[in-house]
């Protein structure tokens, strides 16, 4: 069955399917699929004036426009950017290709082209009402930097020691360079640390965050700065549902017939988030009096550790936000 078409939906959502040279957008969201225009753009700066003269000469005056990308690093964010610089009130929605991917297949599309893709991508603003995209400020943009790349370089150390402890090296000059790169690796990761420290103690409005954070035993700095710099400031989250759900660590129950489910994460959101959350979990778990009375008691109810392990995770990113949101430091329910 078709959706009716609202009368005067709040939000007129259009959609974007973006390429690297160009892009289709479809609007608006609340019409049949036929009735939606869709029309090609260059993916250029100078050509966004057009874009938004496009889109508000179709909608009534005064209603607030939505715009829905799916997340393609640089193509997606700087489009995103370039409306925004154009007209600050425009709603952009930068959202997880996987979420939007389902959305399309129950749809029930025979075919596949960049028009539809956009026209799904409306439907899914006027349906899914996503969460707004805020541009990173310098000094946010700065700090993801050096998380992401602090990430990558650790990611790499320990690929680099695996390979030296778990294979037999025959060549004294193979194992040699091994030893050699995650020397150097491990030199950079601390130059790395070192420079977030400093940019978080030029930045005080960072730094805060990050300290407010750490006030929560079991959440350190590397779990604490790729919060921040992966979802931003925690507070920007009307409810910890929709963080929870943002950030991928939502519970999902797969249950059918007579077989009884079993919750998953939804994995939806950020991976570097989970895995940082999914260690301070596992330090929680062990020195956080509350965290470890909370998991225990799941374990007790008959969860499997994983789903335990998963839920201290959403518990504590909910707790990030609580902290900032009080604007103190954390403090135990129960004693050490």
């Amino acid at each position: 069955m078709k959706p009716k078409p609202d009368a005067r939906p709040a939000v007129y959502w259009s959609g974007i399917d973006i390429a690297k040279e160009d892009f289709q957008l479809a609007l608006w969201g609340h019409l049949d699929f036929p009735e939606m225009e869709v029309r090609g753009f260059q993916r250029q700066r100078k050509v966004m004036k057009q874009v938004l003269k496009w889109l508000k000469e179709r909608a009534p005056k005064g209603t607030p426009l939505g715009v829905v990308m799916e997340a393609t690093g640089k193509f997606s964010e700087e489009v995103a950017i370039w409306l925004l610089e154009l007209d600050p009130d425009l709603r952009v929605a930068i959202v997880n290709p996987a979420q939007t991917s389902h959305f399309t297949k129950s749809l029930g599309f025979r075919n596949k082209t960049d028009g539809l893709d956009s026209k799904a991508l409306a439907r899914y603003g006027r349906d899914r009402n996503p969460i707004s995209w805020e541009p990173p400020t310098p000094e946010m943009a700065v700090l993801r930097d050096l998380v992401r790349t602090r990430a990558d370089l650790v990611r790499a150390c320990t690929a680099m020691k695996n390979r030296l402890n778990d294979h037999e090296r025959v060549s004294e000059t193979a194992a040699a360079a091994l030893r050699n790169t995650i020397e150097a690796l491990t030199a950079q990761v601390t130059v790395l640390e070192a420079a977030i420290k400093s940019h978080l103690k030029k930045h005080q409005s960072l730094g805060s965050q990050v300290k407010s954070h750490m006030s929560i035993s079991g959440v350190g700095i590397v779990t604490s700065t790729t919060v921040l710099a992966e979802l931003g400031d925690l507070r920007r989250f009307g409810r910890s549902r929709k963080l929870a759900a943002f950030a991928g660590v939502s519970p999902r129950l797969k249950d059918s017939g007579k077989k009884e489910g079993r919750a998953h994460m939804c994995k939806q959101g950020s991976a570097r988030v989970r895995v940082e959350l999914y260690m301070a979990a596992s330090n929680a778990i062990q020195h956080n009096p509350d965290m470890k009375v909370f998991y225990q008691s799941l374990l007790e109810r008959g969860k499997e550790e994983r789903v335990a392990l998963g839920a201290v995770m959403r518990k504590l990113l909910v707790l990030m936000r609580s902290v900032l949101l009080a604007g103190k430091a954390w403090e135990p329910k129960r004693a050490v």
